[in-house]
């Protein structure tokens, strides 16, 4: 078996949007996932058990559900009732659905990694409240949480690909593009194999420049 490198350059075009497409649904379902997650985190740590509750049973159940079963449901469900939502957006609406709950987790993990002297010996101390947190907590949370939140990361990357499965040209969809144009199965993957490893390695460099920044927290 010989790979066919002019078979790639040909339909160059079509990788490089698919790239474009899987980079940009991993830029935007990540940042909102991080708000949503540390949203969702801050305020199950501090609900009372009338929103613990339904917020809990969410969670769970987001947790539970395949992410391709919540794509579906809101890329052909929802227009059952009237409610239609652009490719791109479903996909967007379904990963952070899902992935904003992982991240949650992870961000109240860091919350619980501040020892509670710490933050008595910030008011001891006179600060603040918004100061013991800026101060003293922050740095201590971020330290802890950005190697799991790169790992989230890169699942969010890796899951964008079920965008193929509603039709949306992403790095994914792009092989089976090529594939079907030219009957080869072998160059087109290996070559989306290849980009996917790359955007993975550029987010875990991303992460470990951060958490060098974040080192004198620990």
């Amino acid at each position: 078996m010989t790979f066919d490198l002019s078979l790639l350059r040909q339909n160059l075009d079509v990788l490089t949007k698919g790239a474009i497409m899987t980079v940009r649904l991993t830029a935007i379902s990540g940042v909102i996932s991080l708000v949503g997650g540390a949203a969702l985190a801050t305020v199950r740590s501090n609900a009372g058990p009338w929103l613990s509750a339904p917020l809990t049973a969410y969670v769970e159940l987001m947790r539970n559900t395949p992410l391709l079963i919540t794509l579906y449901l809101i890329y052909f469900g929802l227009p059952m009732i009237g409610i239609v939502i652009p490719t791109v957006t479903s996909v967007v609406v379904a990963l952070v659905m899902q992935h904003s709950v992982f991240i949650a987790e992870i961000v109240r993990g860091g919350f619980l990694s501040v020892n509670a002297t710490q933050t008595e010996a910030g008011k001891a101390l006179g600060m603040s409240d918004w100061e013991v947190f800026r101060i003293v907590k922050f740095p201590q949370i971020v330290a802890t949480i950005v190697p799991p939140l790169t790992g989230a990361l890169v699942i969010i990357m890796h899951d964008t690909s079920l965008a193929a499965a509603i039709s949306l040209v992403d790095l994914t969809m792009a092989a089976k593009v090529i594939s079907q144009r030219t009957a080869a199965s072998f160059e087109p993957f290996i070559a989306i194999a290849v980009a996917y490893s790359v955007i993975s390695w550029s987010i875990g460099a991303v992460a470990k420049h951060v958490e060098r920044k974040t080192l004198v927290a620990r």
